[in-house]
């Protein structure tokens, strides 16, 4: 079996970076080589780390000041294993989950997508994670683009597309896939390596984090055709809203629209939501979602250009 290095970025992650690194060692394969880039932090999380890494030689702390791809191909370069595993801190890894992401590297895969599940205490919580991530049943595994919340890849592939693209502050984990097919890699989904991560928790940090990967793909110039379709589908609600003054039959239109709209995000948080949340909030959320993506995606788009890559057409995590 090839030894595999799990990569991690943090930032002022004082309070959890501890219980990450413990679900990591208590797995049923342990890593040869965690490697933590630190991109600044002022909450004493890099003395944390030292002190980690000075009891186990398997631990590495790097400080690695600027945005995440920094940090991520900071930790890559510090690492030696052919195999790199990546999650995000504020996450908690399920036991199997570093098993079971790097078994398909025996097969011949270049890039194993792993899966992750939304842990929440609050309503608001549960419905965000509804919204914020795909169900497995909403995957298509031919189309699915892994989140470095759970992925694994081969170093040699990381090599061959330079890395993670430094110019990229949001989403950029995107961009990094999308060069991965193109470079011609070799994708397996995993649905079975789980991590464990939590949704925002209020309003204003919902939006904001979507805000920012929508962002992220502007900048980028990647997901184009996502974002055609997401902003056709409100410029028929507002066509339709204003052409109701003339004919009120586009209103009875909009209604039914609406109405679809509604009970669909409905459906999709059926699973252990109550009434309100799956009835209020999951919509609700939806709308305050394709908001910041949109808007974020307008803001990139009118930044200059990083990295120009093909358009995927890949379906969002949130359909």
């Amino acid at each position: 079996m090839e030894p595999v290095a799990l990569i991690v970025t943090v930032r002022n992650e004082a309070a959890t970076v501890g219980p990450l690194i413990d679900s990591i060692l208590g797995g049923t394969r342990v890593p040869d080589e965690i490697v933590i880039a630190d991109g600044g932090s002022t909450d004493g999380t890099f003395d944390r780390l030292r002190e980690r890494a000075a009891k186990d030689a398997r631990v590495k702390a790097v400080q690695a000041p600027g945005n995440r791809s920094v940090g991520r191909n900071a930790a890559v370069r510090a690492s030696r294993a052919p195999i790199i595993a990546c999650t995000d801190a504020g996450g908690e890894v399920e036991p199997e989950w570093l098993e079971r992401i790097t078994r398909p590297f025996q097969d011949g895969a270049d890039v194993v997508a792993g899966f992750y599940r939304p842990v929440a205490s609050t309503p608001f919580e549960r419905a965000a994670g509804v919204v914020s991530a795909p169900s497995l049943r909403e995957v298509d595994p031919r189309h699915f683009l892994p989140s470095t919340r759970s992925v694994a890849f081969r170093r040699a592939a990381w090599e061959k597309v330079g890395g993670f693209d430094e110019a990229l502050a949001h989403n950029e984990d995107t961009p990094f896939a999308l060069a991965l097919k193109k470079s011609g890699a070799r994708f397996v989904f995993e649905p079975e390596a789980r991590v464990r991560w939590h949704p925002r928790g209020d309003l204003r940090s919902f939006f904001r984090q979507h805000w920012r990967f929508g962002f992220g793909d502007g900048e980028s110039r990647v997901q184009g055709s996502f974002y055609f379709r997401l902003a056709s589908k409100y410029s028929i609600a507002i066509v339709l809203f204003l052409a109701g003054f003339w004919k009120s039959l586009a209103w009875w239109v909009l209604v039914l629209g609406v109405l679809g709209f509604w009970m669909g995000q409905a459906r999709r948080g059926s699973e252990g939501l109550g009434l309100f949340e799956r009835m209020i909030l999951v919509p609700f959320l939806k709308l305050v979602y394709d908001t910041a993506y949109l808007s974020g995606y307008v803001k990139g788009r009118l930044s200059p250009a990083a990295r120009l890559l093909p358009d995927s057409g890949s379906p969002r995590a949130s359909g």
